[in-house]
């Protein structure tokens, strides 16, 4: 048996007594969200450019967090690796795709900058730039589901492990933006696990790969 194939096709489940709350809300059905991510820019991410910028790329990675159990939950998604340009800006125009019944408060996404650099033994070197945490389902109702707000994010310094302390609960800022209602996702909701955040370019068992990344 491939290991790989259980290590690509872990999702982690959410916390039970989140799933239990969700059920007393009576938000058991699943719906679909997508999430656009655009460009990334801050002084954090300029800082390590400067230091390391000979091979220096950017990816993203987005995580879905249970803020009232610490608990991270469904499976880190990343994104494709960018480039700096010269304006100190990365264009990542990369769109998520989301169904899930945990329509609650304390489900936050929880987005990471991380920097990537080849060694000369052709390993990598990953180092964080900053996070940022998107409140998703914060005082909103299914029908303002559809809200974008403002797009920018405040990117935090350190990484997205501090959230597990209990420490830093309810001390990093999070940013009020609700995800677009995808109602076309829920013909396809059979084929993807719930909780899982996808792109169009992720290989999923029963979809063809969008050319253009975009589950239409």
């Amino acid at each position: 048996i491939n290991e790989g194939i259980f290590t690509t096709a872990r999702v982690i489940p959410p916390h039970s007594q989140t799933v239990r709350q969700s059920q007393e809300a009576h938000l058991t059905a699943s719906h679909g969200f997508q999430i656009l991510l655009n460009r990334v820019t801050g002084p954090h991410i300029q800082q390590v450019y400067l230091c390391l910028h000979t091979s220096l790329y950017f990816p993203l990675r987005v995580t879905l967090f249970d803020r009232n159990h610490l608990h991270f939950f469904g499976k880190t998604w990343k994104s494709s690796n960018q480039r700096m340009k010269s304006n100190h800006k990365i264009q990542f125009n990369e769109i998520m795709y989301l169904h899930t019944s945990l329509r609650v408060p304390a489900i936050v996404a929880v987005v990471e900058v991380v920097a990537l650099s080849d060694r000369p033994d052709g390993s990598q070197q990953a180092l964080g730039c900053g996070f940022s945490v998107l409140e998703m389902f914060a005082g909103r109702g299914e029908e303002h589901a559809g809200a974008v707000g403002d797009r920018r994010l405040i990117l935090h310094h350190g990484t997205p492990r501090e959230l597990l302390h209990p420490k830093f609960k309810g001390a990093v800022e999070c940013k009020n933006l609700s995800p677009l209602g995808h109602p076309a996702l829920g013909s396809m909701v059979h084929l993807l696990p719930e909780n899982r955040l996808v792109s169009g370019l992720d290989n999923i068992p029963g979809l063809a790969p969008s050319p253009t990344g975009k589950h239409q």
